[in-house]
């Protein structure tokens, strides 16, 4: 039995997502450096304003890497038929579900893509032929 198809889908999404958080991530890196520096005119004031900003964006930025990794060996571990990867991919995605609904509940009224991703995800897992690969891994 090969890999079933809604895993390969999920897994080139996962790569996507990555993909996308690398892309905005530096993106929104970039921004932010640039707009401290142009606001800034000697260097004492530049530190200052690092400063103020580091720690809230030092966290953004380890907790955004964290997750393009796990994100990337998912998707990996997915394709290879890693029983942990389906269980780690499920307790992801259930966490992702309840972190966008208690956004879109009590903030923005807006639902990311990353939402039905994790929906997606939840349904591909859950799957009996997906569910059958997983085993018969398991048992080679």
């Amino acid at each position: 039995m090969g890999i079933p198809k809604h895993i390969k889908y999920l897994s080139i999404m996962f790569f996507l997502n990555a993909a996308i958080a690398v892309l905005i991530g530096g993106l929104t890196t970039i921004s932010i450096i640039n707009s401290t520096l142009v606001r800034r005119d000697n260097s004492s004031d530049l530190i200052q304003e690092f400063s103020k900003i580091g720690w809230n964006f030092s966290l953004n930025i380890l907790i955004t890497i964290l997750a393009i990794i796990l994100l990337i060996v998912l998707g990996i571990s997915l394709r290879k038929l890693k029983p942990w990867a389906r269980n780690i991919t499920f307790v992801y995605s259930m966490f992702s579900i309840l972190f966008g609904l208690i956004s879109l509940i009590t903030s923005d009224h807006n639902i990311s893509y990353s939402f039905f991703l994790q929906i997606y995800a939840v349904w591909v897992l859950f799957r009996p032929d997906v569910k059958e690969a997983f085993s018969v891994k398991i048992k080679k």
